[in-house]
């Protein structure tokens, strides 16, 4: 099944549509914020593609990209919507159409338009570079394991905490829920990452702000104990790092030559800025 790309004037339509604002009731998230970032997500009622939420087969490629299957979520109400057995096809136009009926917004429209054109030639350049190299398309993400949340400090269950990471302008937000600490970090050129990270540093729904192929996993060479390369679930193969110490292994992923992915069993840090996974040694 090919995935439609979403035409320009649904997109148009959809940002008048959407009053700058996340659908979700009672959620003043921004869609195109004061600096002109694109910080939410357009968000399918009915999956696009098979194994998705709500995936509906009796729909045409044509009625999942129609303005009526589209909706803007923030990143947090993304996830939770993913909730089928919560939000059904129903509930979820009930919200589409109450926000649309909300009072009109003057916003930059056209703006967000361009945005979110950024952000598909983004996704579309590694989409291509992977089609090219292997037959099915893998998982756009992969696991990580970051450094574990200082036990001297835990941000309260539910609320929302935000502050500018540098002088850049780059923008750090937070939220603790259900023992998960929802973060999205917004760069100074509009891109965001989005992670979920527990007490135990575990990451799940991880999103990077770049396309993946630009990044690559940087291990300090003290730390090798041992490299192999093994199968792999996302790409034609893997090379495994052992580390010494028992600090853990890293696994990076990869269709012919392109990087696709990384599964790090042991601490790192992410800088999107050098487009680098860094293993930490302590």
């Amino acid at each position: 099944m090919t995935r439609l790309a979403i035409k320009k004037e649904v997109l148009r339509d959809l940002g008048i549509r959407s009053k700058n604002q996340c659908a979700f009731p009672g959620c003043d998230h921004l869609i195109l914020n004061e600096k002109g970032e694109y910080i939410a997500e357009l968000c399918h009622i009915e999956a696009a593609e098979r194994g998705g939420p709500r995936f509906n087969t009796s729909q045409t490629n044509e009625e999942r990209r129609s303005i009526e299957n589209l909706i803007f979520l923030c990143h947090q109400h993304h996830k939770e919507t993913d909730n089928e057995q919560i939000f059904t096809v129903d509930r979820l136009r009930q919200i589409k159409k109450d926000h649309e009926a909300l009072p009109e917004v003057v916003f930059d429209h056209e703006l967000l338009l361009k945005k979110i054109e950024m952000v598909y030639a983004e996704q579309n350049m590694i989409s291509e570079i992977l089609r090219k190299n292997h037959k099915t398309n893998p998982t756009e993400n992969f696991k990580i394991v970051g450094p574990k949340l200082r036990s001297a400090w835990t941000p309260e269950q539910g609320r929302f905490y935000e502050t500018q990471i540098d002088k850049s302008g780059s923008n750090f937000k937070y939220m603790m829920k259900d023992g998960w600490l929802h973060v999205e970090i917004t760069l100074s050129d509009g891109t965001v990452a989005y992670y979920e990270v527990n007490a135990e540093g575990s990451v799940r729904n991880s999103k990077m702000p770049y396309p993946i192929n630009e990044y690559r996993v940087e291990i300090p060479s003290p730390l090798v104990l041992s490299k192999e390369k093994v199968k792999s679930n996302i790409g034609s193969y893997a090379i495994k790092t052992t580390l010494k110490w028992s600090l853990g292994t890293v696994l990076e992923h990869y269709i012919g030559n392109v990087f696709v992915g990384a599964d790090c069993g042991a601490r790192c840090v992410v800088d999107h800025k050098a487009r680098v996974i860094r293993v930490l040694d302590a």
